[in-house]
């Protein structure tokens, strides 16, 4: 099998260079004062990717909704939650924000 291109090379290097973050918004819920318990639940309620002028887009796990943002932790603004739940930005490549933020 030939080897990898000097054309292929730069193709990867492009596509790396400009692939958007992605992530996931989650709720947990059943958190008494901010700490979870064996009985929390954790959903994924979007997902979404941010591009490398920190623009972002999200569409919701079901579909039905989509959201264009000026950075992507404004999804969380969109996230709908009780006093008992935290919304939390993920992202997939392993870092997660801070702090979760109780949704508005």
């Amino acid at each position: 099998m030939p080897g990898i291109t000097d054309h292929e090379q730069l193709i990867a290097e492009v596509v790396a260079a400009q692939a958007p973050r992605v992530f996931a918004t989650v709720v947990t819920t059943d958190v008494s004062d901010g700490v979870t318990t064996d009985d929390s639940e954790v959903n994924v309620l979007g997902w979404g990717m941010q591009f490398t002028d920190n623009s972002a887009y999200m569409v919701s796990a079901d579909g039905r909704n989509q959201y264009f943002l000026a950075e992507a932790e404004n999804a969380l603004m969109y996230i709908r939650t009780g006093p008992d739940a935290v919304a939390d930005l993920v992202w997939l490549d392993g870092e997660q924000e801070e702090a979760g933020q109780d949704a508005i």
